[in-house]
């Protein structure tokens, strides 16, 4: 699932229209749905807005967008494991600083 698909799956569960979440967050509707649609990457105030005009959990959202920003930079690339083990070592190591 695509963080697009995500907020829209919570958005409709709750019921809420496109229009109220954009108010909500202080952005264009028609932003909102491009974020929905994967046409347009969110930035993180963003999805921090999104988070609390939604009533999800902040840091649970910018997993997911995170997630979404990473296989945007790596999917077109050959190696995206091998470049993802390098990064898991190279954060082992920051977190053990």
């Amino acid at each position: 699932m695509t963080f697009g698909e995500y907020i829209r799956v919570i958005r409709e569960e709750k019921q809420l229209l496109l229009r109220e979440v954009a108010s909500q967050m202080n952005i264009d509707t028609a932003l909102l749905s491009k974020i929905e649609r994967g046409t347009r990457i969110a930035r993180k105030e963003q999805v921090e807005a999104l988070a609390k005009a939604l009533k999800q959990n902040k840091s649970e959202m910018l997993q997911y967008w995170l997630a979404d920003k990473i296989v945007f930079m790596l999917k077109e690339e050959k190696n995206i494991t091998e470049i993802l083990k390098i990064v898991e070592q190279k954060i082992n190591r920051l977190s053990k600083k």
